[in-house]
């Protein structure tokens, strides 16, 4: 069976639309990484990937989270308004953020001990204004199962994104070329996702009222107290590697770790959101009718289980290799990072779509508790391995450790809420 019909096999027909456009918005970036990868230097992958992991952890503020409460409402009269709350605070975060930019650039740079990075953190609130734009309406046309627009948004990103990395690596602008490269991708795929959908969902628009985005502000104030602690506790455990092995192994290292997680994490963390994007959507309306939706967790599991767990057992046994061949010798390194985290990997893309049941169950609290201990967990890890051993791959192979037994605990923790257990 080839790999179309093993998706058509496993998945839903929504599903194969979404995963149809992430194979493609995927095709692209890692036919042309093969260049890229000659063009720009470790050090250059690592100023761009302590870039990306500080534009992740500001993006846990930029909406104050409320985007994730689109899908919640019976009522789409409630949830536009939570569109336009979540619209709001993003333009008002990404003004703050420009002026921070503006007066602390410095400091932050001498902090992240990047002199390099200063200069480029004018891309942020761009950046920063673009991500929450487009996870507002992402959501909302989730909720409106509008797969085939969400998907050419991918499409869209991934194709400027690319292109414009390759051409600025031609220029003057060729050091900070992958940042500038990644803000005009995000830029445009913003602006194609919220003109599509102002265009086709207009008549939901005139429902916004301040009387009703504050009400929704109210009823949903759990996902800024609780997501926006527990998704920072998240987004800095995943990041936090990239921060402190620039800070004490330097860009280099940092350039190869990071690459190494763009690479073989992205497409199957796009696959996976495909996934999770669905499930989400359709254990909403489930959970809310039933009360429990145990029957389209366990399916989901095994449609993840059985597309991940043959391709992730090869790529652990010839992941050197295939990055040496792919994408040149001196990016043989990067593999072996890959290698190590291997077992995070193929539980991030199971477990992921399916730890949506924190939201759908609004057990935003117990989430809180789990993100902050893996926090601790992280920072343990990679502090330990550089203070008592010195050694950059036993700091990621702890970290591999604490992330997969985390990851563990979330699958036994959402299958527990799927079925509506308090």
């Amino acid at each position: 069976m080839n790999l179309v019909g093993l998706f058509k096999k496993y998945t839903s027909k929504n599903v194969f639309v979404l995963i149809t456009g992430t194979f493609l918005s995927q095709l692209i970036p890692f036919l042309i990484s093969p260049i890229l990868t000659r063009i720009f230097s470790p050090e250059e992958f690592g100023m761009f990937g302590l870039y990306f992991s500080i534009s992740m952890i500001l993006s846990v503020f930029i909406t104050g989270r409320y985007e994730m409460a689109i899908m919640l409402p019976k009522s789409d009269k409630d949830a536009v308004n939570i569109v336009g709350l979540s619209l709001i605070i993003t333009f008002v975060i990404s003004i703050l953020l420009l002026i921070a930019v503006i007066f602390f650039k410095h400091q932050a740079a001498a902090l992240m001990k990047s002199e390099n990075i200063e200069n480029w953190l004018f891309t942020l609130p761009l950046t920063m204004f673009s991500i929450g734009v487009y996870q507002a309406f992402n959501y909302w046309n989730n909720r409106k199962e509008k797969y085939k627009r969400l998907a050419s948004s991918r499409v869209i990103r991934s194709l400027n994104t690319s292109t414009w990395s390759l051409v600025l690596g031609f220029t003057l602008l060729k050091k900070g070329g992958l940042i500038l490269g990644d803000a005009i991708g995000q830029s445009v795929s913003c602006m194609f996702l919220a003109g599509r959908t102002w265009k086709e969902d207009k008549n939901f628009y005139p429902e916004i009222q301040r009387s009703n985005m504050k009400e929704q502000a109210i009823r949903y104030k759990q996902f800024p107290i609780y997501n926006v602690a527990s998704g920072l506790s998240e987004k800095m455990s995943g990041q936090m590697p990239v921060l402190l092995l620039s800070s004490f192994f330097g860009e280099a290292l940092t350039g190869f770790f990071s690459f190494s997680q763009r690479i073989v994490s992205a497409p199957g963390a796009i696959i996976a959101r495909a996934f999770g994007d669905v499930f989400r959507q359709k254990a909403s309306v489930e959970f809310a009718e039933n009360g429990n939706c145990k029957q389209l967790f366990i399916k989901t599991f095994r449609q993840l289980f059985f597309v991940s767990v043959i391709p992730f057992i090869l790529f652990y046994f010839f992941a050197p290799p295939l990055f040496g061949f792919v994408f040149g010798e001196r990016w043989i390194v990067a593999g072996e990072y890959a290698q190590i985290m291997t077992l995070l990997f193929f539980l991030q893309f199971i477990v992921s779509p399916l730890s949506n049941m924190f939201l759908v169950a609004e057990k935003q609290k117990i989430d809180l508790y789990m993100q902050v201990i893996l926090l601790v967990g992280v920072l343990l890890a990679f502090i330990g391995g550089y203070k008592i051993f010195n050694d950059p791959k036993l700091c990621v192979l702890l970290y591999t450790f604490v992330y997969s037994f985390k990851y563990l605990v979330e699958l036994m923790l959402s299958y527990k809420f799927s079925k509506g257990t308090k």
